[in-house]
């Protein structure tokens, strides 16, 4: 069946018993209350079947709900399009040694996500999983386990009730590692919740676009000014700083996305230098998030 309008379908009847029936050659009839519908398919010979894997490369077994919140933390820092760059719409999985790492960037700002695995593998995975896939996987989860397989061509995601084959997509993601290790000069604790409402705040003046920050040993002030619209100014208590004081301005949107992601009461903000990215964590020691946003140039920075 032409899937889509399948879905449109079944979402508009009215609410009871709903009534599917084949009829030859691929007809289908959908009938509820007083709505019929008759669709038109397609031989399922021609059209379905099941992909092929190429090479199995590794198994990985893990909770619905990690991996869920996993994809939720990351992918939406993926870009949704870029014909020169496709990597950046897609999120790499980096298995190796225990561990799983999810990481997508989509140029400007960068999320990553580690999680320990059950059992040690013995072989090492780098692969690109377009995000788009994965956000509509995910919702579509449900129950405890789930298995993950790669192979060289594809994806597979199961549980008891579902598999879903994700193409990979070829190429080389951005080396991110150097920029997630930097050393820093300052550290910032805030509470997460009350830096957000300052960003959304900001944003209503600032559009979402530049936002200036100046940490100080007591506070984190926010700011923006956009002419025709008018200037806000935001101040949010540290609970910890280490370090120098400083001003860098970012994209406030961006950041907006970050925070939310983070399923922490405190984050920690880490700062280098104007021109080197901003790296947000998790405070809690259980969390491996870690978000980079790269700063904006401004008269002010």
């Amino acid at each position: 069946m032409p899937s889509r309008l399948f879905a449109d379908m079944i979402r508009k009847l009215p609410a009871g018993v709903v009534t599917l029936e084949t009829q030859p050659p691929f007809l289908l009839k959908i009938s509820s209350g007083s709505t019929v519908f008759r669709l038109y398919g397609m031989d399922p010979e021609d059209s379905c079947s099941i992909p092929d894997l190429g090479n199995h490369l590794l198994d990985v077994e893990l909770s619905s709900s990690q991996f869920k919140k996993m994809v939720q933390q990351v992918v939406f820092a993926s870009a949704r399009s870029n014909e020169a760059r496709p990597v950046l719409t897609g999120a790499l999985f980096h298995i190796t040694n225990g561990s799983m790492k999810l990481m997508a960037t989509d140029g400007v700002r960068l999320a990553s996500c580690t999680i320990h695995l059950d059992r040690n593998l013995s072989n090492e995975v780098e692969a690109i999983i377009p995000s788009a896939y994965l956000k509509h996987v995910s919702k579509l989860l449900s129950g405890e386990k789930l298995r993950i397989s790669f192979s060289n061509h594809r994806m597979v995601i199961q549980n008891q009730d579902l598999a879903a084959y994700i193409p990979l997509i070829t190429g080389s993601f951005p080396p991110m590692e150097t920029m997630t290790n930097a050393t820093y000069v300052t550290e910032v604790q805030v509470s997460s919740a009350a830096f957000l409402s300052a960003i959304e705040r900001v944003n209503l003046v600032g559009g979402g676009q530049t936002v200036l920050l100046n940490g100080t040993p007591h506070s984190l002030e926010l700011s923006s000014n956009t002419p025709e619209v008018g200037d806000v100014h935001e101040t949010t208590p540290v609970q910890g700083f280490q370090g120098e004081p400083f001003r860098i301005a970012f994209n406030g949107k961006f950041m907006q996305d970050i925070i939310r992601a983070v399923d922490s009461e405190w984050i920690s903000i880490q700062y280098a230098s104007p021109l080197k990215p901003l790296i947000v964590t998790s405070a809690s020691t259980n969390e491996s998030l870690v978000y980079l946003i790269t700063p904006l140039r401004t008269r002010a920075t």
